[in-house]
């Protein structure tokens, strides 16, 4: 309960065991002033404490003497300052944090003869955060907070089964409280002390349930150094309504703050979900399949089923547009961590300054613009595989915090004090040549000595020439999909003028170009246009690949050979009309619907009709 700036002195000699000099109380429990008719006495107190007020026509001289300490407790009793309550309720309510919750409670064990204050909570799953889980949770109580006039527990705080660190609800002191019954021990006739108590001088104690919606949580108990009775029984009765309120508070804080927490965690878990999501769709990635049979990436892929059923950190060495993203995605799926996430971070995209932000999240209000809590990518992984790319771009200085996580799994959100804990296997990828920037200083030894356990080198595309017709009808059959239109034909020497070129962006060019042709393929015809980028800045890549908008048609550029295999207008016509009849006839003239001629064409069935149309074509 609160302190109050109020002390209250006992004077009487007969009515006190010991002075009280120096003991604040807080005895605020509404929003308004308190006075005695607030608080009704036990009989035995108005017949032998406080005498009832005498009427006007009893002589004066029958009147019995009020004593001291009545008139210095009606005087506090009427004069109290409520506001210290108030904030202490207010903050509790408000808080959303379970711990700090219980920090908050403990304060409110101080005041006149109140000599200690203890909370006791349940060990269920469902308070995990605040109290380690025990499986007798349904009868045990596990100790959370005390606070009092000493800084320690009561000295041999033992009862039958152990310590009062974990206590049975069946203990004399909780009594009914499982029931939602407080219990009551307003002197030592009333309640059967134990030795720790009578070692401790507690003459009095009180035990309220704290509930929820008639959920019995734990329980809040009160201990005072003289008996709450006589004189003192208004002020017990006082206390009794002031820890009833102040108990019901803290459980609906508590159950607030740990559906938050939940609320919070599962909020992580669907921004996880959402964004994996958005970038499966959004990159609109290929199958992971791995095209090839070259003994190169035979190689590789004997090394990956080697090292995947582990959790060593691999390394994925080699030119940009090699394919090493498929090779990690390979890693994971091959993995005992299949079934969790697999989370992508491309290490040159993040600028330096936000670089911690992404790997370890942050906690609204850390820096400008963290307007909510944000779930960094390690946790996103954890129980899976954090991918890497392009691993030597990240900062020096973040070099040594990546360290300490994949050394010892724990880290801190920016702005937040408690290290969260991770399980999560990394497999990083660069084209860089790592010993030579940890050789001059860019890159930490030991970072690259704990993600190099085992380093895989992948071989550029001039050195799988063999996969090239393979990756390139691949290439076709997507692109073609993706545009709903037929795929080209890939003709002999299309292969031969593909695995003549050198091949600088490797896979990813060789994508780039077979897309480009199907674009630009008419009726099953394709041309390739390659150029030479051997050389070239990136800039000028990027605009290699271009063709002027004012052409009335795709034409292939000047560098380009001549087409070959031209047929005039009036053959492609015969060609097309006699391919529609073929259809129509294989189908018995079903232009539409399964097995119709459209679907064997891969058109339309409006197009199917308006090119018979157009041909002349007629049901003979």
């Amino acid at each position: 309960m609160p302190q109050s700036n109020s002390k209250l002195h006992d004077d009487s000699d007969g009515l006190s065991t010991e002075k009280t000099t120096g003991r604040v109380f807080s005895t605020t429990f509404s929003g308004r002033d308190v006075t005695i008719s607030d608080f009704p006495l036990p009989e035995d107190a108005k017949k032998e404490t406080f005498p009832l007020p005498s009427t006007p026509d009893i002589q004066p001289k029958l009147q019995k003497k009020k004593p001291k300490s009545y008139n210095r407790l009606q005087t506090k009793l009427n004069s109290l300052d409520i506001t210290p309550f108030l904030d202490l309720m207010l903050s509790v309510a408000h808080e959303r944090d379970p711990s700090k919750i219980i920090e908050r409670a403990s304060t409110g064990y101080k005041g006149t003869h109140v000599t200690m204050g203890a909370f006791w909570l349940r060990p269920t799953k469902k308070m995990a955060d605040i109290v380690t889980p025990h499986p007798s949770a349904d009868t045990m109580l596990r100790l959370v907070a005390y606070s009092g006039l000493n800084d320690r527990s009561p000295l041999n705080w033992d009862h039958a089964l152990g310590t009062y660190e974990l206590a049975p609800v069946t203990e004399p002191i909780f009594d009914a409280c499982q029931r939602g019954i407080p219990s009551i021990g307003p002197s030592p006739e009333e309640w059967d002390r134990p030795a720790w108590a009578i070692k401790e001088g507690y003459q009095a104690y009180s035990s309220f349930p704290v509930m929820y919606n008639d959920e019995f949580l734990g329980i809040l108990s009160t201990f005072y150094d003289r008996p709450m009775k006589g004189p003192f029984a208004q002020l017990h009765s006082m206390h009794q309504k002031m820890h009833k309120i102040f108990a019901d508070t803290v459980a609906r804080a508590l159950v607030n703050a740990v559906a938050f927490e939940e609320i919070q965690k599962l909020r992580g878990e669907l921004e996880l979900e959402n964004q994996l999501l958005r970038r499966a769709v959004q990159e609109k990635r290929l199958d992971n399949n791995l095209i090839g049979d070259s003994d190169s990436l035979a190689r590789v892929m004997e090394q990956i089923d080697v090292v995947s059923p582990t959790d060593a950190s691999v390394l994925l060495l080699g030119e940009s547009g090699t394919g090493k993203e498929l090779l990690a995605e390979a890693i994971h799926s091959r993995s005992t961590r299949n079934q969790n996430a697999f989370v992508r971070v491309n290490c040159s995209a993040i600028p330096h300054e936000l670089f911690e932000s992404e790997f370890f999240g942050h906690v609204k209000g850390s820096f400008t613009g963290a307007i909510r809590d944000r779930v960094g990518r390690f946790q996103m992984a954890d129980n899976g595989t954090l991918f890497l790319d392009e691993v030597g771009e990240i900062p020096l200085e973040l070099q040594g915090k990546l360290l300490r996580v994949l050394q010892e799994g724990t880290f801190e959100p920016v702005g937040d004090e408690r290290s969260r804990k991770v399980n999560v296997r990394i497999v990083a990828a660069t084209n860089k040549d790592l010993t030579k920037e940890v050789a001059a200083g860019r890159f930490r030894q030991d970072l690259y000595f704990r993600l190099s356990v085992f380093p895989i080198n992948v071989p550029p595309l001039r050195e799988r020439r063999n996969d090239i017709p393979l990756l390139a009808r691949h290439f076709i059959n997507l692109a073609a999909k993706r545009m709903n239109i037929s795929a080209p034909r890939l003709n002999p020497h299309h292969v031969e003028r593909l695995q003549e070129y050198n091949w600088p962006g490797n896979v990813r060019e060789l994508q780039n170009v077979i897309e480009r042709a199907v674009i630009m393929s008419h009726s099953g015809n394709m041309e390739l246009y390659i150029q030479d980028n051997s050389n070239a800045t990136p800039p000028q890549e990027m605009n290699v690949h271009a063709y002027p908008s004012t052409l009335a048609q795709a034409t292939p550029p000047a560098s380009a050979p001549p087409p070959q295999d031209i047929i005039t207008e009036a053959e492609w016509t015969a060609m097309q009309r006699e391919n529609i009849m073929q259809a129509l006839e294989a189908t018995n003239w079903r232009v539409q619907g399964n097995g119709g001629a459209a679907e064997l064409l891969g058109i339309k069935p409006t197009t199917l009709r308006s090119r018979m149309q157009k041909l002349g074509i007629e049901k003979r």
